[in-house]
């Protein structure tokens, strides 16, 4: 092998770390968000990917506003990392909105990309529980155009698959389109509770609020997965580890979650 072919492969599968923003808004709550971009910031990721819900957005007329408002008070300060942004329903309600979402985050609404060996695929479901036709298709031929990268990783905003992961429904069109590609992570938001299930080898992450509002889990709080964190993803290789990083410092490892919250150190 030449030289200069040897050293690509290797910066090809070079070790890198991405922090995981979870939904900011449905009630944005004062400073939340704007500290764990500032512990995000601190870690010093190779680039930072936001699971959706940046703005509270579903009016029109005040679209633009709100992306202005985000950007001067937090967003301008991190430009340093590249940012992937998801789009969640918060974001993209309307055709007028799409294009200003894809203007201001400079990202199409579904995308992939590919990093370190690894695979990424960027859904968009933010008008839908449901998966369309077209979505799936274009999964499923970005999955195979990524081919042998290693791992794969897929981010929609609403978990489509959550009740068919929860109840076992192997058939499910997309829970079969990810056994098919041999996806290692599949990573949503939206219902700001943090939640970690695994079905054929396939990891399904509910990232849960990095500012919106709680108060659907207060009963619940840490153990049921309702606390303000984001997460800390280590890449080397075939090697994924993810750290849960609580606001209030409390970190801990996603062999420790389970279907049914927190069960503590294994």
């Amino acid at each position: 092998m030449r030289r200069r072919d040897l050293l690509a492969g290797l910066a090809a599968s070079a070790p890198f770390r991405f922090a995981l923003i979870g939904d900011r808004t449905g009630r944005a709550q004062g400073n939340v968000y704007e500290r764990v971009w500032a512990e995000v910031a601190a870690s010093k990721p190779d680039f930072v990917v936001s699971i959706g819900d940046t703005i509270e957005g579903l009016n029109d007329a005040t679209v633009d506003a709100e992306w202005d408002a985000i950007e001067k008070s937090t967003l301008k300060m991190y430009k340093t990392f590249p940012f992937y942004h998801v789009a969640g329903n918060h974001d993209v309600w309307s055709e007028k909105s799409e294009r200003v979402y894809e203007r201001r985050t400079g990202r199409p609404v579904r995308y992939s990309f590919e990093r370190g060996g690894a695979g990424f695929v960027v859904l968009d479901n933010s008008r839908s529980d449901a998966l369309s036709e077209s979505e799936m298709a274009y999964c499923d031929r970005e999955l195979t155009r990524l081919g042998m990268a290693r791992p794969k990783f897929v981010f929609l905003h609403r978990p489509s698959w959550l009740i068919p992961v929860r109840m076992g429904m192997g058939a499910h069109p997309f829970v079969r389109l990810m056994e098919k590609h041999r996806v290692d992570y599949v990573f949503s938001g939206h219902v700001h509770q943090f939640l970690s299930l695994e079905r054929a080898g396939v990891r399904y992450v509910m990232v849960g609020s990095s500012g919106g509002s709680m108060d659907r889990g207060v009963s619940g709080g840490f153990r049921e997965g309702w606390f303000y964190h984001w997460l800390d993803v280590a890449v080397a290789g075939a090697v994924v580890t993810v750290s849960v990083r609580e606001l209030a410092g409390r970190r801990t490892g996603l062999e420790e979650w389970g279907p049914n919250g927190y069960a503590g150190r294994r």
